[in-house]
């Protein structure tokens, strides 16, 4: 049962405008209960940072966000966002997303052990090493595996493929100025006019990290709609 709490977190997230009577009738015209059906057992068995508000907002972008072109995600993980964004746009039968992570050898993930994993889900990959076969396993678990290119490397040398056009860029990968601002340097000039540039982490940032400033910089130079719209811990904006 869908509670009226989670209807208006539902609302709030579509675009990042206030929940009303008309945004939830282009919601269900549009997409129905698609993210609704899978967002409770993705939260309860993928880890990750993303919340139902960014969750919701990724889907939706994918699923009807403007423009034509590819989807492409720097910063993959687990997966959580990544099925997000490959569970709205295959539900709209729209474009594949091409998720761009190094996926290094990384500890036990704490509380997501192999031990809690395996309840009910039957095999699953070792905990800790790369995060890769954890990806390729809950992209398959959520029926996304023939709609995601994972793509194994750095932002930097992906960004040497010929990946154009792109309607949609989720930049959620390292979080240092320098980092931030190559990937900005990267793949912003294949955004499509009208395209949307979605950032993770602007909001309640650690002072060592740098996506504020490089995305400051990114609005003051023109190249992009110098306002940000926020949901949750994501901010976005438009390819000018």
């Amino acid at each position: 049962m869908i509670t009226r709490p989670v209807l208006r977190a539902w609302l709030r997230a579509l675009f990042g405008l206030p929940a009303s009577p008309h945004l939830l009738a282009r919601s269900l015209r549009e997409e129905g209960f698609g993210f609704v059906r899978f967002w409770p057992r993705l939260r309860a068995t993928v880890p990750g940072w993303t919340g139902l508000l960014e969750g919701r907002f990724l889907y939706a972008l994918a699923h009807h966000g403007p423009g034509r072109g590819a989807i492409v995600e720097i910063g993959s993980a687990w997966g959580r966002s990544t099925i997000c964004l490959a569970r709205g746009s295959k539900s709209a039968g729209r474009e594949h997303v091409h998720a761009i992570d190094p996926h290094p050898d990384i500890p036990d993930p704490g509380h997501w052990s192999e031990a809690g994993w395996q309840k009910g889900l039957g095999p699953v990959p070792r905990a800790g090493g790369s995060r890769l076969p954890w990806l390729l396993y809950n992209l398959q678990r959520f029926g996304v595996d023939d709609w995601v290119d994972p793509i194994v490397s750095t932002s930097l040398n992906a960004s040497t493929l010929p990946i154009d056009g792109i309607r949609l860029l989720f930049i959620d990968g390292s979080h240092t100025y320098e980092a931030v601002k190559a990937d900005i340097d990267a793949w912003l000039p294949r955004v499509v006019p009208g395209g949307v540039v979605v950032f993770d982490d602007y909001i309640g940032v650690k002072p060592t990290w740098g996506v504020r400033r490089a995305v400051d910089e990114l609005l003051a130079s023109g190249e992009v709609r110098p306002q940000l719209e926020t949901v949750g811990m994501h901010v976005w904006t438009v390819k000018e």
